[in-house]
């Protein structure tokens, strides 16, 4: 993973981004500077796409500031990457795909072919190189998502619900990969509303409800007692 970034970091300070005057992300301030997997928790609607948004800025907040080491986010940062719910691909190769972030990137062409194989074995798509994108199942094209996300060595990853429509297989390989992903030296930003997965994956929980920020703190804290009454139910199956 790109090591040469200083990524973290990361700051909120009373970020809004309001729709037909409601808040839909309401005054959160925020702050992210721990390594590993934050796991942004909370149910459907409560805000966690938005804010993975605004952090990657694909949407600009009404007010408010965002700062990634002081910088705010902006498009042509190849050092963080956003992998939404359902990618796009290209209708040609998987590794016609890969190649593609490479040159957009701008990555020198003598470095595409080893990062370009190295993505496909770490990410289990060897013998599907060669396979049109739009003919992949469901976890393959996660997967390719993953490489594409890989062969760039991102310093920072956002994933948003990433595996909400695959199967329990699919889910414990993709999660495999985010593992490599975090042992590599990437700082992980995911969204979920699965209390399973965020046990099993995360270092940090922020619980976000309507909007707003209620907690923060690392998982075995927050699964052993969260703070807030929101989350006392939404970990409970109440919310």
């Amino acid at each position: 993973m790109n090591q040469s970034i200083q990524a973290l970091p990361l700051r909120l300070q009373d970020v809004s981004y309001i729709r037909k005057g409601i808040k839909l992300i309401d005054n959160v301030t925020l702050e992210i500077c721990s390594p590993g997997l934050t796991i942004i928790l909370g149910h459907n609607g409560a805000g966690k796409s938005l804010l993975l948004k605004l952090l990657h800025g694909v949407i600009k907040p009404d007010c408010g500031t965002i700062t990634w080491h002081r910088s705010p986010p902006s498009g042509n940062q190849y050092w963080r990457t956003f992998l939404l719910q359902t990618p796009t691909f290209f209708k040609r190769s998987v590794a016609y795909n890969i190649a593609f972030v490479l040159q957009l990137a701008a990555i020198p062409r003598r470095e595409h072919r080893r990062r370009c194989q190295q993505a496909l074995e770490i990410c289990g798509l060897e013998t599907l190189s060669q396979r049109k994108a739009h003919l992949l199942s469901g976890g393959e094209m996660q997967k390719l998502s993953l490489a594409r996300a890989w062969v760039l060595q991102p310093a920072v990853i956002l994933l948003d619900e990433p595996t909400v429509a695959l199967d329990p297989p699919s889910v414990l390989g993709f999660e495999s990969i985010i593992d490599n992903f975090r042992q590599s030296g990437a700082k992980i930003i995911m969204t979920t509303h699965d209390l399973t997965q965020a046990k099993r994956l995360a270092d940090e929980i922020v619980f976000i409800d309507q909007g707003k920020i209620l907690e923060q703190s690392a998982a075995a804290e927050f699964f052993a007692g969260p703070v807030s009454r929101q989350a006392q139910k939404f970990i409970s199956g109440k919310l």
